[in-house]
């Protein structure tokens, strides 16, 4: 194809024609959808042509968005999608980088996981060719610009046929699924968060929080999203992370988990052995959680401003396996919100062997006004009950239900095209778990059970019959089991919930109860 003649408007117009009015037309009316955009963009064209002075067009309505970008300068033609943080003028209520670093954010994060559409674009030559790199852009800046595209080469005017017609199935397959995967990500990124700022709300204003709630529901997961959110401002990914946020992290936030070997000395301090020249001594040393105070307290001394010190998380996984009185000791005064700082100093149990060291300036222990504690706990473990109410009066309680983090299984390449056929089985066991008396939705399945599935599958169609069974006999069944041990019924209701697990039986929420639907209505 000859395009020595040809403007960038005459380009445009060819391409928009020769994309086809069934794909504009699916294309913004898919953008309408994703951006909850009051109106489509124009019918029949994808690019939009606006000033003679440019060498690029992009999609319509684009410019605070993804979007699909397009240049024509010197002999080559680049294309692909696109991220803009140069200042839009009709638009400037937020900075350009405000509106775009979702986007980005998705798009790193689709990458960090290895999507499948992502991987098979960069096997055919997409890369970044426009902007700084892959760590620029995970600090994107304003008036920067990424393109992750390829660019097309133009020996002495001609536009390869083979070239032109792959452009165009890239735009309408590849780049048109990758598109709408980085808005949908976006919208689940989005509410994610909505569903953290309730919870960093709740922390912030009670300092000590835990999560409760049905095994497998990502509660340990949502712990470090919402530190993430109280140090970062965001949410936090250790493969798409800038180094900066990954220092901010490993200084502002740490994590234990509780076990019944675990005590005051892991925790607060005590003495440890060491060996100078073949004799041993013992020495005074910080437990985990007192140097993490010190740390805090650090860095809260050295603001003039104490509201605005930075925000220091600690998370106790499984906080319900450990004997809480052996591990806090004295802690039990000063851990209350209302006695953060040094109004709820105390002297600790190795005290007397504090010498030259100090807490600040005091010669007692307290936990500084910048520390928030986040516990996770399982309301149906056993242990549970040797959780007392001196503790649990000191912390804000919060339940993490099974259907509340279903979106990890959209985040599983292996799992998220059978997304739907999980959610039934999921949602239907869950359901039929509720009609057993005894239990309740704390004794419901999360989805991190189902993400097990990855290690079963045998198809890239479908999810045969055996990798069902296997799941069910090799995670379900012994969890379920326990819950069912001792009851009258157990194995009547466990081959009711079998049965609701491989979708024989169903059932649905009814007067806010939940009920087998009969056969005839299934």
């Amino acid at each position: 194809m000859d395009i020595s003649n040809f403007s960038l408007k005459q380009l445009v117009d060819k391409i928009n024609n020769d994309l086809g009015h069934t794909f504009c037309d699916q294309f913004r009316y898919e953008r309408k959808k994703l951006s909850n955009s009051g109106r489509a963009s124009s019918a029949d064209i994808l690019f939009k042509f606006v000033d003679e002075n440019r060498d690029w067009v992009i999609n319509e309505g684009g410019g605070v968005e993804l979007q699909y970008h397009l240049y024509y300068r010197q002999n080559t033609i680049g294309y692909g999608l696109g991220f803009n943080a140069q200042y839009v003028p009709f638009a400037n209520e937020k900075s350009p980088v405000e509106y775009i670093k979702p986007f980005v954010d998705a798009f790193l994060l689709l990458k960090a996981h290895k999507n499948g559409t992502i991987q098979s674009l960069e096997s055919c030559g997409f890369s970044l060719i426009e902007g700084n790199g892959w760590d620029g852009l995970k600090k994107i800046e304003n008036d920067d610009y990424y393109l992750f595209g390829k660019v097309i080469q133009i020996q002495n005017g001609i536009l390869s046929d083979i070239d032109y017609n792959q452009m165009l199935d890239y735009i309408k397959k590849e780049l048109f699924d990758l598109y709408i995967k980085i808005w949908k990500q976006v919208k689940k990124m989005k509410k994610e968060y909505k569903n953290v700022e309730t919870t960093v709300s709740l922390l912030t204003f009670n300092k000590n929080l835990i999560l409760t709630g049905a095994p497998g529901t990502g509660k340990t997961y949502l712990a470090k999203q919402i530190a993430a959110q109280m140090i970062l401002g965001k949410a936090y990914d250790e493969k798409t992370a800038s180094e900066e946020e990954k220092e901010k992290m490993k200084e502002q936030y740490d994590f234990v988990q509780f076990h019944p070997s675990f005590d005051y000395t892991d925790f607060m301090e005590g003495l440890r052995p060491i060996d100078n020249n073949g004799n041993i001594s013992f020495r005074r040393e910080d437990g985990i959680f007192m140097k993490f105070c010190r740390k805090a307290l650090n860095a809260y001394n050295k603001e003039e401003k104490k509201d605005e010190a930075p925000k220091y998380v600690f998370v106790i996984d499984e906080i319900n396996r450990g004997d809480l009185s052996k591990i806090f000791g004295e802690l039990f005064f000063s851990i209350d919100p209302g006695y953060r700082g040094e109004k709820g100093k105390v002297k600790t149990q190795y005290s007397n062997l504090w010498k030259t060291e100090k807490f600040g300036d005091s010669d007692s222990f307290f936990i500084p006004e910048n520390v928030h504690i986040i516990g996770t706990m399982n309301d149906i473990d056993r242990s549970v009950e040797s959780m007392d109410f001196a503790m649990r009066r000191r912390f804000a309680f919060k339940e993490v239900q099974a259907e509340d983090r279903m979106e990890m299984i959209e985040e599983s390449a292996k799992l998220s095209p059978f997304y739907t056929e999980i959610k039934e089985r999921m949602t239907n066991l869950n359901l039929a778990i509720l009609t057993i008396q005894g239990l309740s939705t704390a004794y419901q399945i999360g989805a991190a059970y189902f993400l097990k599935l990855e290690n079963y599958i045998t198809s890239d169609e479908k999810i045969g019959d055996d990798s069902w069974k296997s799941l069910w006999d090799n995670h379900l069944y012994g969890l379920l089991f326990e819950y069912l041990r001792g009851l009258p019924n157990a194995e009547e209701d466990l081959d009711t919930l079998y049965r609701a697990y491989t979708l024989e039986d169903k059932y649905r929420m009814e007067n806010k109860k939940a009920i087998k639907i009969p056969s005839q209505d299934a």
